[in-house]
């Protein structure tokens, strides 16, 4: 008899270096979803800063000889001793499949590339479970962008959270990206600028802090209008979409002169209205955040005020922030287990529906 659903763990570290997300599910792929378990593992101080540096001075031409398997070996054994430590501290006894996306260190899609560190085959040695990953490849192979990849689970939240009209979905993470759902028409999706990962690299250059906690730094500033408004004009936001970003596309330089605490309220405010001007347009009835920046107070606020009651976290309904991207991931890897398609031309621009993932298993 063909199985259904699957037991699924989803495994997901964002641009901000911080750490691992995982998340336990179960699901057909499809309608049917239960997130089950969640938990955040925190990179060491070492792995980060190696990471910072890597993909801060990426050069593409290092992967091809293999000067980053190195590195590559050293986080594959983070997710290793991080994912035993989940199953372990839940007891979990029968997982189906592992989604993991892998440590992006660099994301090109004009020359094809979008590179995540990640070794499935040790994951699948030392676990013993069916790992999927390299998601992006299949994408870009047929012309997409290769980002971003959770809209269609996006989707399949507005049918499971029974909402109705149109939906927008914002992730403020290390990158921020929208998913537009209409009640009727096409999915659409893309990077709307800068998430958090700029704000992170500015508090760490100047105060060797991770980041900003809770806009501590950006409340007590004041946002220099002058800086706000080039910014704001950058050619990225003209580009027609679907269109995705590197996290070191965005550069510090606008922001030198400002002191610390206006910079950070500065850059604050260019992650909050470069989403607001994306967000202005599409027809909507509701838009629901996500990600480590709803934290952030400042940025918080600049959408509260303009969005007024149609702004929902997404913690509003059961769901934890935090784990989104991980609980995609392992959907994700259901739909690739099945063949379904993950990304589609409205949401990367690739020339038709198409699935993705690579199966390692030896079984």
């Amino acid at each position: 008899m063909k199985k259904d659903n699957f037991l699924a763990i989803g495994v997901m570290s964002g641009t901000s270096f911080d750490g691992i997300d995982i998340s336990l599910i179960s699901s057909d792929g499809k309608k049917y979803f239960k997130p089950i378990k969640s938990s955040f593992f925190k990179f060491s101080l070492k792995i980060r800063q190696k990471l910072i540096q890597i993909s801060t001075n990426f050069n593409k031409n290092q992967y091809k000889i293999g000067l980053l398997s190195s590195i590559e070996s050293e986080i594959t054994q983070e997710y290793v001793k991080a994912i035993k430590e989940f199953i372990y501290k839940n007891r979990l006894k029968k997982i189906d499949l592992i989604g993991i996306h892998g440590q992006t260190i660099f994301h090109k899609p004009k020359d094809k590339i979008s590179l995540q560190l990640c070794n499935p085959k040790t994951l699948h040695h030392e676990l013993g479970i069916k790992i999927i990953s390299d998601f992006r490849q299949n994408d870009l192979k047929f012309g997409g962008e290769g980002a971003p990849l959770v809209p269609i689970f996006h989707k399949m939240l507005v049918s499971h959270l029974d909402l109705e009209g149109n939906i927008i979905f914002i992730n403020l993470g290390g990158i921020s990206n929208l998913t537009y759902i209409p009640s009727r028409g096409r999915l659409k999706a893309y990077d709307t600028g800068p998430g958090m990962t700029l704000l992170d690299q500015y508090v760490y250059l100047k105060k060797k802090k991770s980041f900003d906690r809770n806009g501590k730094f950006s409340l007590k500033g004041k946002t220099n209008q002058k800086v706000l408004k080039s910014v704001l004009q950058d050619k990225y936001f003209h580009k027609r979409s679907p269109k995705s970003l590197d996290k070191l596309y965005f550069s510090l330089k606008p922001f030198e002169k400002l002191n610390f605490n206006d910079a950070c309220a500065t850059i604050s405010s260019f992650t909050g209205k470069s989403v607001l001007q994306e967000i202005s347009k599409f027809k909507i009835d509701k838009v629901i955040v996500s990600g480590g920046g709803i934290k952030n107070r400042h940025i918080f606020n600049i959408l509260k005020k303009k969005l007024k009651s149609k702004l929902c976290v997404i913690d509003e309904f059961k769901l934890d922030k935090d784990f989104i991207e991980s609980q995609a991931f392992a959907y994700l890897a259901i739909r690739s287990l099945k063949k379904l398609s993950i990304s589609f031309p409205g949401t990367t621009g690739v020339s038709y529906p198409v699935s993705g993932g690579k199966i390692t298993s030896y079984r």
